[in-house]
């Protein structure tokens, strides 16, 4: 069995060691993810497949670090729901003088391993030394753009909706000596966790520019749903439980003017839910209390 696994490794880590340098990214040439996240490439036994199972021994030691910047500049802990920021990627060097750097990043819902699909591509690959990758399972990598001479990495990311919960980013980096062979390099790969900030996602702007209300609040058997449609059309209203799972889901067809549906709410446990009402071009969200 012990012999089984090491011959498996073996396999494993030299099928990355034949593939051609990838300079412009393993979701580019490769097809796949290798940030250590569930769900990407790994060996049979289910061990990750990072920077990591081919960029070592080498002079070159690295160690890697994500922060979620917000438009002040500061790191944040929490996202608020909807809002932009910057995820920073930071490839450094501990030993060795490396020539370049790349890295690769994911951002999952936790619950569901779930893309949240929520970089940005600036289109200036040059500037911004980084591109997104779709590989064919769907999921959408935000990694460098050729080699990078920056060890650090800012990409545009935006927070899920309201809901949404506990997210985690998935990084994998190299600091390379530019050999165009995957030998002499070091690589690290991390995550981090990130919680929502549930006083910001009360309710957003959109909430109060249609007047969305929930009453009452806490709610028991039943709710009742009041806002005002700018236009007529069909509108989705969405109830998420804290873990981000859609517990109710309604597409209905309004008239302009003051709506007030009531919904059953008996079935559903006692906890914090996030409402969502969207349509004639606008998402509203506000948060209640089940008992």
């Amino acid at each position: 069995m012990k012999l089984r696994l090491v011959y498996t490794l073996f396999l494993g880590l030299l099928a990355l060691a034949v593939l051609p340098a990838n300079k412009n990214g393993r979701a580019t040439e490769a097809k796949v993810g290798n940030t250590g996240a569930p769900g990407d490439e790994a060996l049979p036994n289910g061990i990750p497949l990072t920077c990591i199972s081919c960029h070592t021994a080498s002079p070159i030691t690295a160690s890697m670090g994500v922060h979620i910047i917000d438009a002040d500049g500061d790191t944040i802990t929490q996202y608020v729901p909807g809002t932009d920021y910057t995820a920073r990627v930071e490839v450094t060097a501990v030993t060795g003088d490396p020539k370049g750097y790349g890295f690769q990043m994911i951002a999952l819902k936790d619950d569901g391993e779930v893309d949240l699909d929520g970089f940005t591509d600036p289109g200036n690959n040059t500037v911004n030394n980084y591109k997104l990758a779709t590989i064919p399972n769907g999921r959408t990598y935000a990694e460098h753009d050729n080699v990078s001479n920056s060890n650090i990495f800012d990409v545009k990311w935006t927070a899920p909706p309201a809901g949404t919960g506990d997210i985690t980013f998935y990084a994998a980096g190299n600091a390379v000596n530019k050999n165009g062979l995957n030998s002499g390099d070091g690589a690290s790969f991390t995550s981090l966790q990130m919680a929502e900030d549930l006083g910001a996602s009360a309710q957003n702007p959109a909430a109060e520019q249609i007047g969305l209300q929930i009453w009452p609040n806490p709610a028991h058997e039943r709710l009742n749903l009041s806002f005002n449609a700018p236009r007529s059309g069909d509108y989705r209203i969405i109830v998420r439980n804290l873990s981000g799972r859609v517990v109710w889901e309604s597409v209905q067809t309004l008239a302009t003017g003051v709506q007030q549906p009531e919904i059953q709410a008996i079935e559903w446990a006692s906890g914090v839910y996030f409402m969502s009402v969207s349509g004639a071009g606008i998402e509203a969200n506000i948060k209640f209390l089940k008992l």
